[in-house]
């Protein structure tokens, strides 16, 4: 089948624009990922420790209000979310980025859960252990509206904050009181604690903030 020219100018057009741009450049983005506490205690539970298996960091973003640009790495690395930890360096050209989403990829890594936390549950005058697993691939969302790279050997940080706070939004007493326990100490997981599993999950998977600079 032959095309028209209109129609294959089109389609060059409408590929270019679709261009997941792979290249390497000479600056570079470091990834940080890291649990965000509060005063304000979420559910009446206080995190105080927590890890995540990291299997890959992305930039996804439009240069210079044209194509689609993608820069990735695999770090594939078990981090310690209280700790301030680099997960790894991304390399990007120079240019102005626009609709930026900073992913990053979790999942099960070293015989470890993609997500694991830490805390106590406090709730009349009565204080228990607390756990958090995920187990499944999830993805840590962040975004800006726009980057400027304006430096071939500039070195710039993005650290993403998991709120910890609006981690446990709408989950209720009522919630946690009807809460497993083993051991004495509050399970949830995807098979224990479920509708508090379930609210904590979806949390998740609304962006979180990312500091740039």
């Amino acid at each position: 089948m032959k095309l028209s020219t209109l129609s294959l100018v089109a389609f060059v057009l409408f590929f270019s624009s679709c261009v997941k741009d792979a290249a390497t450049g000479t600056a570079t983005i470091t990834f940080q990922l890291k649990a965000a506490t509060s005063a304000i205690n979420g559910a009446g539970i206080v995190w105080s420790a927590g890890t995540a298996g990291v299997a890959s960091t992305k930039i996804e973003a439009k240069k210079n209000d044209s194509s689609s640009v993608e820069y990735k790495a695999d770090p594939n690395t078990q981090i310690d979310l209280f700790g301030a930890v680099s997960i790894t360096n991304v390399s990007v050209p120079t240019g102005t980025f626009r609709s930026v989403e900073f992913r990053t990829e979790l999942q099960p890594l070293n015989s470890k859960p993609t997500l694991h936390l830490e805390g106590n549950y406090t709730a009349g005058g009565v204080t228990t252990p607390v756990t958090f697993d995920v187990n499944t691939a999830i993805t840590v969302r962040s975004n800006k509206d726009s980057i400027v790279i304006s430096g071939n050997a500039t070195t710039y940080a993005a650290i993403t904050s998991v709120t910890l706070v609006t981690l446990t939004q709408d989950v209720t007493e009522t919630d946690m009181k009807a809460a497993d326990r083993v051991s004495g100490k509050i399970v949830i997981s995807a098979t224990s604690s479920t509708v508090v599993y379930n609210k904590m999950l979806a949390n998740l998977a609304k962006p979180q903030v990312v500091d740039f600079h």
